[in-house]
């Protein structure tokens, strides 16, 4: 019977219990945000399939496209500063708030990442429906979700461990 006092995670390095708990409950979490964005890209993509677009939009498409990009670049910028403050070495070095702050982190870059979904879907509605255009929308959220994911190298390294909890 293998000694489950310490256990370890899927890299093989041995973490405390806390610490492989933390990264599985993180992991999960940004899986079911990823497992929604997949979903809403796909209804997106059949919705923006059929629709059929009305014409030109009433306002500039050129200017409509340069300010949905910068919409997208801002939730991009804003999703990964999250990221990287939040789940950083300096927030988390408090061992009995760590486990709650690199999740929390890592949900909410996850989950603002995901709204260049609605984003490109309200873009593609509204003023151009090709796969060209909401592709940038999509890769964006898919990327940064992925990117959000935790790895277990970054719970180690610090003095104490994670407080049980």
């Amino acid at each position: 019977m293998p000694d489950r006092s310490f256990e370890t995670d899927a890299d093989g390095l041995g973490r405390d219990p806390e610490a492989v708990a933390c990264l599985e409950r993180t992991r999960s979490a940004v899986l079911n945000v990823l497992v929604a964005v997949g979903a809403a890209i796909a209804a997106s993509g059949l919705i923006l399939g059929r629709h059929e677009a009305a014409g030109p939009p009433p306002w500039d498409g050129d200017r409509t496209r340069r300010a949905a990009m910068a919409v997208l670049f801002g939730l991009v910028a804003f999703a990964y500063l999250i990221l990287r403050v939040g789940s950083g070495r300096e927030a988390l070095r408090d061992p009995t708030a760590r486990a709650s702050r690199f999740a929390r982190a890592r949900v909410a870059a996850a989950a603002i990442a995901a709204s260049a979904v609605p984003l490109g879907f309200a873009y593609g509605w509204f003023a151009d429906p090709r796969l060209e255009a909401l592709a940038p929308f999509w890769v964006a959220a898919l990327g940064l979700g992925f990117l959000a994911l935790p790895r277990g190298h970054e719970l180690d390294g610090f003095d104490e461990p994670i407080a049980g909890g």
